[in-house]
């Protein structure tokens, strides 16, 4: 009576790993939010991201970015996975400068392929951001949040270089920010103890930053420890688009030319 529930589970766990293991290897054009894209996926799981995207599970957040940049706008994706957010803004705005963040190098190899692609000259960046330079502890697993991987401070299954906000703008001649999207599990905290600098600038107008509680607390922080750097640095609107993404936007700065 045991042997079935257990011949089913080792099935569901190989079938859970070939499904995650997948490598498409084609390109697929789709549509998401009236934006026309293109992207290779390497896995089911990257696949499983775009086509929930190209459902409209995104649209108010992509709308709102829509209407919150102009051309001529710099757009930083901060742990920018295969590049959905920055291939979909930059068909919307080609006129739009775009810098992306992604540590874990067969991910940010999709990336580049996906910007390819769809045609975006964007700057790509191969380390994470923190508070502080140097190397850290990446966990790539796929148990982690959105399967996307993680910052650890100890552990992990590799080392990846680590940048401060402020460090890769003053010494890479990386363009200051305008708008700027993180979902780094975490380290968004640090994100901002390490780009002080860079937040308080006016002409880095509007946030967007993917909360992720459990993390956070991990490193003895709280999503209101972030709104509350958030106003230090003069965002002075926040607002949450959903119960764990918060926009946090500078009164008066519409970015217009």
């Amino acid at each position: 009576m045991v042997a079935g529930p257990i011949i089913s589970r080792t099935l569901y766990l190989l079938i859970t790993i070939m499904d995650e293991e997948q490598s498409p290897g084609e390109s697929i054009h789709t549509t998401i939010c009236d934006v026309d894209v293109e992207f290779r996926m390497a896995s089911a799981k990257d696949n499983r991201s775009v086509s929930d995207m190209a459902e409209g599970s995104a649209d108010e957040i992509f709308e709102d970015m829509f209407t919150e940049m102009h051309e001529g706008d710099v757009f930083f994706e901060i742990g920018a996975y295969i590049g959905i957010f920055s291939c979909v803004v930059g068909q919307k705005s080609p006129g739009i400068g775009i810098v992306c963040f992604e540590p874990h190098p067969h991910t940010r190899e999709t990336l580049k392929k996906n910007l390819q692609l769809n045609g975006i000259d964007a700057t790509v960046m191969d380390c994470a951001i923190s508070n502080s330079d140097g190397t850290i502890a990446f966990d790539a697993r796929s148990d982690t949040p959105r399967g996307m991987g993680e910052v650890r401070h100890t552990g992990g299954e590799m080392n990846t270089s680590v940048r401060t906000l402020d460090g890769v703008i003053t010494d890479d001649g990386v363009p200051s920010p305008t708008v700027i999207m993180s979902d780094i599990v975490g380290e968004e905290i640090n994100l901002l103890r390490g780009g002080s600098r860079t937040l308080s600038s006016p002409t880095t107008r509007v946030v967007y930053i993917v909360i992720h509680d459990q993390p956070l607390e991990r490193l003895g922080s709280s999503k209101q420890e972030v709104e509350e750097l958030l106003r230090i640095y003069g965002f002075d609107k926040l607002e949450y688009l959903r119960e764990n993404l918060l926009k946090a936007k500078k009164s008066g700065q519409t970015g217009e030319l």
